[in-house]
């Protein structure tokens, strides 16, 4: 298990965006993953600001993962877990990780926990400064978006850094929400 806070600066980039740097950085590192959320039938979770998923990668590993916004970071706690206990998860409803449902006990008091939703990323990765940038393309719901992320090592020195890499590859910054918020808007646009 891993505990970890991220500090991550974001901005939604263009199609066109998307696509002159994803040529520029043909050669960098690729992956596909798919994220598979979880929250209570009345989305308690999302009320509470809480993120529970579980990523599955290339390599068909499975990551259990808790977000939790703290101040400008978010605390994460990560599970590897099995093909068996995702299935778990999804027929009956239940959270494999000790750790993980020791924290959100007070949150979910009990109720059941379902997947609501899927999103795939295609990330193209790459260190910049003292960072790692990731260029992802999203599809969830039907829907495709692009978005730039830069992760850092402290709220300070990251924006500075993500300042100078949007004036340097030449993006028009767009606020953008977290991937699960874009998702879940695009599930109320359905509903």
């Amino acid at each position: 298990m891993s505990k970890d806070l991220d500090v991550t600066f974001k901005t939604l980039l263009s199609k066109a965006e998307y696509t002159r740097l994803a040529k520029q950085f043909l050669d960098a590192p690729s992956n596909l993953q798919t994220n598979y959320y979880f929250d209570t039938p009345r989305f308690t979770l999302k009320a509470s600001e809480i993120v529970l998923r579980v990523r599955r990668r290339e390599n068909n590993r499975l990551e259990l993962t808790l977000k939790r916004k703290k101040g400008y970071n978010k605390q994460e706690i990560t599970e590897n877990i099995t093909e068996e206990q995702f299935d778990e998860m999804i027929n009956n409803k239940t959270i494999p990780s000790q750790a993980i449902l020791t924290e959100i006990a007070d949150v979910i008091k009990g109720q059941e926990i379902v997947n609501f939703m899927s999103l795939s990323t295609f990330r193209i990765f790459f260190p910049y400064a003292k960072g790692k940038v990731a260029l992802d393309r999203c599809e969830y719901l039907g829907e495709v978006d692009y978005e730039l992320e830069y992760e850092a090592s402290t709220y300070e020195l990251g924006k500075r850094e993500f300042i100078e890499l949007v004036k340097e590859f030449n993006i028009v910054y767009k606020k953008s929400e977290a991937k699960i918020k874009r998702a879940y808007n695009a599930l109320k646009r359905q509903l």
